[in-house]
């Protein structure tokens, strides 16, 4: 929403991200604490989010101060809280899908 202009704008985008910060953690208190990598996921992500908000909060917007060259390639600026979330969605989606967890050799 960086094109968008609207009343209370900055306000706004802070309750989403306060809001999606306790719905995220809500889900992370409903974990088992055999399911690390879904967890250490979680906690990448409420990192990250928390960090953004924080720029958001003090400075009115994010600082995306990483940017990325491959030859004639440009990719998206992005910051360390940034890479935080993706990480933490990737381990996420892949304990959904079942990677990394450890299944009980004589189950019941």
């Amino acid at each position: 929403l960086n094109a968008a202009d609207f009343p209370y704008k900055p306000f706004v985008m802070i309750a989403i991200a306060a809001i999606a910060l306790v719905a995220i953690a809500a889900y992370a208190t409903q974990l088992g604490f055999h399911e690390r990598m879904a967890r250490f996921g979680l906690a990448l992500i409420l990192g990250g989010a928390f960090g953004n908000l924080i720029d958001r909060a003090i400075a009115g917007y994010v600082v995306d101060f990483v940017d990325v060259y491959w030859g004639s390639t440009h990719f998206w600026a992005f910051n360390v809280a940034d890479s935080a979330i993706t990480v933490g969605a990737i381990l996420v989606l892949l304990d959904m899908i079942g990677i990394g967890r450890r299944h009980a050799s004589n189950p019941v």
